[in-house]
């Protein structure tokens, strides 16, 4: 199983995707739901926001890598 099948059984895990939404969702809550005066945990919660959707994007990007290469390949 190569990088770009890995990638799609991931996101297409039905488990997988809805344990994401739940985390980014969790971070999001606590950014706008966090007491004023919590600068840190805002800034922590974002922080691991980003990292969370960094992750998923890394996984689309070789999905996307994948399909870039197969067109490539064509065109030569």
């Amino acid at each position: 199983m190569n990088k770009a099948e890995r990638a799609r059984g991931y996101l297409n895990d039905e488990f997988f995707v809805e344990l994401l939404e739940a985390q980014k969702d969790l971070y999001k809550s606590y950014v706008f739901n966090s007491p004023e005066h919590d600068v840190e945990g805002r800034a922590r919660a974002l922080v691991k926001l980003r990292a969370i959707e960094d992750f998923e994007a890394s996984l689309r990007s070789i999905l996307q890598q994948e399909e870039i290469d197969k067109k490539r390949f064509k065109v030569f």
